[in-house]
């Protein structure tokens, strides 16, 4: 009797020990859960990760969240702030040599500069450190910075750097937070590493947007860059309609350009950079944020111009510019880049050829060289940063202006009427354009066969 007794107990005992343990169990998973995610301690290496889910954001009609704010289709949010990552991209120069170096690019609407890396390498392990401000831009005027405290830009083109020790392990992606690193991995930028092209020539184009590009004029400038001895081209492809499209795709497959999808985030919205959609001030920052990004992308090429699709840098010789700039560097060693005068050659004055369906070999009057609107090619490893007009020489390097003789900066557009005082200064006829015009009638031919886009008869 006594032992079915202590039998029925240790029956009792032990269910109420197995109830008792799964109920410990599930209190323990429900705090943990609710406790919420702390972040990581800098300048350490956890296990990592990181998860492929999908967050669902609440859309609206026509690409919006819920907020009424443009869905982001190419930036990443910092979570909780109006911080817009693009790209990331690595070197092992700057900010500090010898270690791997991660330039984020970024747009940012807030005063905050206290943002934290977080670093993922390929072995699904994760680094965290402080990220310290690389470049703040202010707009391109002797007064920026005063202009930006007191008519604030509300969303500024920014980069920050992520020095992650030099380790011999590839860093495969990384982002910024306030707080916890995130845990999925759409979150994050790849990490992109610039291929090496020594004594390469690479052309930042800066934003191609707008109704008004001419898809007839566009395959003109990339064919007169071939002809130059562009290596390779960069731009940002701001909403641009299809026939502009189409000759993009034409150059991309040629191994020529690289387009990079872009939009504007943050505030004001639905901004452009085009004339209806233009905001004072903030446009500096929507145009220079490409030039930032083309600095880290091309860091591998020698040398970098600056200049627009309606530009075209002439040497006076024939030679390509790549020799221009050997024969520029022999009589000036301590350069760091130069600067070019400019000639411009105005639409409203008409072509002086109407025979030709070649912009080029039509409008050959132009203005006397002018110090306006002055466009650069630098040295990449003798320049800290660049603007639209100016670039910062590393010391002990120089600024100097090419002569005019020796090359001049063609710009091909309206009168700028808001600009001059008038739209007749004096004139010259010049027919440089036309010792390209065998190869370049025969290269643009090709051009306009394989995109199917040719100039309609006026």
């Amino acid at each position: 009797m006594i032992r079915v007794v202590l039998r029925r107990c240790l029956q009792v005992t032990r269910t109420k020990l197995l109830t008792l343990c799964i109920c410990v169990t599930i209190v323990c998973l429900l705090l943990f859960s609710l406790v919420p995610n702390t972040p990581y301690r800098d300048g350490r290496f956890y296990t990592f990760s990181p998860t492929t889910f999908k967050s669902s954001a609440a859309e609206g009609e026509g690409g919006r969240e819920a907020t009424g704010k443009p869905k982001l289709r190419f930036f990443k949010q910092v979570a909780g702030h109006d911080i817009f990552l693009y790209s990331a991209i690595a070197n092992s120069r700057e900010p500090e040599e010898g270690e791997l170096n991660i330039i984020i690019t970024a747009f940012d609407s807030t005063e905050t500069d206290s943002l934290q890396c977080c670093a993922v390498m390929k072995g699904k392990t994760l680094f965290t450190a402080p990220a310290t401000i690389f470049h703040k831009y202010y707009i391109e005027d002797i007064l920026g910075p005063f202009l930006e405290k007191f008519k604030n830009s509300q969303t500024r083109a920014k980069q920050y750097a992520c020095v992650v020790p030099e380790l011999g392990i590839d860093v495969s992606h990384v982002t910024l937070t306030a707080s916890s690193c995130p845990v999925r991995e759409e979150e994050y930028l790849p990490v992109i590493f610039p291929k090496s092209v020594p004594q390469g020539l690479a052309l930042c184009a800066k934003s191609a947007f707008g109704d008004g590009l001419d898809p007839n004029k566009l395959m003109e400038w990339f064919e007169v860059q071939r002809l130059l001895g562009v290596d390779h081209i960069q731009l940002m492809d701001l909403n641009n309609p299809e026939p502009v499209q189409k000759v993009f795709r034409y150059y991309k497959d040629m191994g020529l350009l690289n387009p990079l999808p872009y939009e504007l985030p943050g505030p004001p919205y639905h901004r452009g950079l085009d004339q209806p959609h233009w905001v004072p001030q903030q446009a500096s920052h929507d145009e220079t944020f490409s030039i930032l990004d083309c600095k880290q992308r091309l860091r591998g090429y020698s040398y970098v111009m600056g200049h627009d699709m309606d530009e075209v840098l002439m040497p006076a010789q024939h030679v390509s510019i790549k020799d221009l700039i050997k024969e520029q560097l022999m009589l000036r060693p301590d350069a760091a880049g130069f600067y070019f005068y400019t000639q411009f050659f105005i639409y409203d004055w008409g072509p002086i050829n109407k025979k030709t369906d070649i912009s080029y070999f039509g409008y050959l009057n132009s203005t006397l060289p002018r110090n306006e609107c002055k466009k650069y090619v630098y040295l990449m490893s003798r320049v800290v940063q660049a603007r639209t007009h100016s670039f910062f020489s590393r010391s002990p390097y120089q600024q100097y202006f090419i002569p005019m003789k020796d090359a001049i900066l063609h710009h091909y557009r309206k009168c700028p009427a808001h600009v001059w005082k008038t739209c007749d200064p004096p004139k010259m006829t010049d027919r440089s354009m036309l010792r390209f015009q065998g190869q370049l009638e025969k290269g643009l031919e090709k051009a306009r066969q394989a995109i199917g886009i040719r100039p309609t008869a006026s």
